[in-house]
């Protein structure tokens, strides 16, 4: 039991000091000549329509989405604060704004990009510039009734 539990902090630790933070080998080192992209970034309740807030940020190239929304959230605390857990595959995205995602009730926060869904996590998604990305509270269906 003490073995896993050492052996799963050593595997969270090389996590977040890996490059990018939170996803290891993913985003580009960071150096003092960073470039700087351009993204706009919007969080949205998207079940019960109580907020929907929007931020154009300048951040160096090869940061994270999870990088894009640290930095709204050191910007505008308000509008953009989010909480997260981190597993051994990369941060999850729990709260947004104080809305809690909730697996009894289904909802959960989603990440698009351009508003396609991302099948990657937000310490792993490398940004681009110009790119619209959007953390979304959303539902999935119930077990046994996925869409056919």
């Amino acid at each position: 039991m003490m073995k896993t539990l050492v052996i799963m902090l050593a595997g969270l630790l090389l996590l977040h000091l890996a490059p990018g933070g939170l996803c290891q080998g993913c985003a580009a080192p960071r150096t003092h000549l960073q470039l700087q992209i351009d993204v706009y970034y919007t969080v949205v309740d998207g079940m019960n329509h109580s907020f929907n807030d929007s931020i154009f940020l300048t951040v160096p190239q090869g940061s994270s989405f999870f990088d894009v929304m640290a930095v709204a959230q050191e910007i505008d605390c308000r509008r953009f604060r989010f909480t997260y857990t981190l597993y051994v595959w990369g941060a999850y995205i729990t709260s947004v704004q104080g809305l809690h995602e909730d697996s009894n009730q289904h909802t959960y926060w989603q990440l698009l990009s351009n508003d396609i869904p991302l099948t990657l996590g937000a310490g792993c998604y490398a940004v681009s510039d110009r790119e619209r990305l959007e953390v979304r509270f959303s539902k999935y269906p119930a077990p046994g009734h996925w869409p056919a």
